[in-house]
This record gives C-alpha cells, structure tokens and sequence, in this order.
C-alpha cells in the first residue's frame, strides 16, 4: 500500500459502503431537521434505526477493506456489532439517557475505527481523507451527545442530526466521485481501440 501514489483511486467496491452511509446518515439527518418537537420516542425509534443503518454501512465498510490490512479485523468486525446492539437497545428502551450514552459509546467507537483506517493508510488511496473526515465526525458527535443528554430529545436529535448531514455530504460526494472513476476505468472510453 505504501507504494502507491496519493491519487490513487479508491478501493474497488467501497463507493457502495459510502453511498450507503450517506443514504443512511442523509435520511436520519432530514429527520432531524423537518421534525420540529420530536418526543423521546420518536428520538428512540430513529436513533434506533441509524445506528442499524450504521451496523450496515460499516459492516460493508469493512468488506472493502478486508484484504487490504488497514486495520485489525477484530476491531473492524467489533463496531458494526456494537452499532447493531446499541440499535436495538434504542428500539427497545425510549430515554434520553440510553440515546445519549450508548450513542456517544457506538460513534466514538466508529470514528477511532475509521480514523485508524485512516492512519494506516495516508497516501495509499484516495479515500483516506474521507476516513479522516467522517471518523472525526462520528468521534465528535460521540463525545457531545452526553454533554447535551439533559436538554432532552429536540438537542441530542440535534446534535447526532448535525453530525450526520456533514457525514452524509462527505461521503455522498465521495461515493460519486469513486463511481464515476471506477466508471471511467472500464467504461466505452477505457475500451475503445486504438486508431492505426
């Protein structure tokens, strides 16, 4: 990996894990922004629902990555999981507190995983930055979502919220960005023959 150029594109199959975080960080950001006094259910049932999203998205994240070695396997398999069952226990328990606390422990999980992608892989592909990016997002959000538990459902919403619209563009421009090479790499053009 370290022999590669910094304009390197990037890894094959990983715009689909983008595009799918985006998708999944757009639409609970959206929720967020239009639902103006959401209830603790309602924060519960969404944040619940995100962070299933997340478990996915990271969990395809990941798949890309494999045979790469950017970072250990047991810590790459362990977020997804974790999102999963912080997911599920959002569904199942409507406070502030659980959203707050088990929220902060999944994204801050997230953002060192994908920061540590980031690490190991400065100047080997082009989507390293984006690891930079979204995992100090996520690790953000992480750490200000107990600090707002107090103020109830509207700010936590909020503040999770913000972090996922930056996600969202971040990684929807990346995805598209990455489709468009890899369509570019072995579309008509890359098969046209030469003239003699």
């Amino acid at each position: 990996m370290g022999a590669e150029a910094a304009g390197t594109p990037a890894l094959p199959g990983l715009w689909r894990a983008f595009f799918l975080h985006a998708a999944v960080a757009g639409c609970f950001g959206l929720l967020t922004v239009f639902w103006p006094e959401p209830s603790v259910h309602v924060m519960s049932v969404a944040g619940g629902l995100y962070f299933l999203g997340l478990a996915a998205a990271v969990h395809l994240t990941e798949q890309s990555l494999r045979s790469q070695d950017a970072v250990p396997a047991w810590l790459t398999r362990t977020a997804p999981v974790f999102l999963a069952v912080v997911g599920l226990l959002n569904l199942w328990i409507h406070t502030d507190g659980v959203f707050a606390q088990t929220g902060a422990l999944a994204l801050v999980l997230m953002g060192v995983v994908y920061l540590l992608v980031w690490a190991r892989n400065r100047g080997a592909h082009a989507a390293a930055r984006d690891f930079l990016l979204t995992g100090s997002v996520a690790a953000l959000t992480g750490v200000l979502l107990p600090l707002f538990q107090d103020l109830g459902a509207h700010a936590l919403l909020g503040v999770a919220g913000g972090g996922a619209v930056i996600t969202a563009v971040v990684l929807a421009l990346a995805a598209l960005s990455y489709r468009h090479d890899a369509g570019a790499t072995h579309g008509p053009a890359a098969r046209t023959k030469p003239v003699n």
